[in-house]
């Protein structure tokens, strides 16, 4: 798989780490002082929050060991593509991802509306930025 320009991981799993926790911590990133046991979202999970998306449009490849989807305003140029790291093939176990490329204003979007269904998830940009929590 392709380098991703953002992984996903939840807060939880960041938490029970000690040596990502004291990262984050050392970042200064406002964290909670528990946070609650979040998951990775199952690929029809996915599908369902971005189906569900307003102003957007989705379109999906599923092949082999793969699951993509690409994400597309239709109110101005902003996109993202979101691909399910690890792809076993079952469409209701969770999975953990990433976005390969896109803009950050729809990856906050997308991984604001996957937060509320699954509990707190960190962005981790390639870049060498701070993370991101979103809740």
């Amino acid at each position: 798989m392709q380098t991703a320009l953002y992984d996903v991981v939840t807060l939880y799993d960041c938490m029970q780490d000690p040596a990502t926790m004291a990262w984050l911590v050392h970042l200064d990133l406002p964290l909670p002082n528990t946070a609650p046991p979040g998951r990775n979202p199952a690929p029809l999970e996915i599908a369902w929050v971005l189906d569900n998306m307003k102003n957007t449009r989705v379109s999906y490849r599923v092949y082999n060991n793969a699951w993509e989807a690409a994400i597309l305003s239709r109110l101005d140029v902003s996109w993202a593509s979101l691909a399910v790291k690890n792809f076993s093939g079952e469409l209701e176990e969770g999975h953990a991802f990433c976005f390969p490329a896109g803009w950050d204003e729809m990856i906050l979007q997308v991984t604001s509306q996957l937060a509320k269904l699954c509990g707190p998830l960190v962005l981790l940009p390639d870049s060498g930025d701070k993370p991101q929590v979103v809740y």
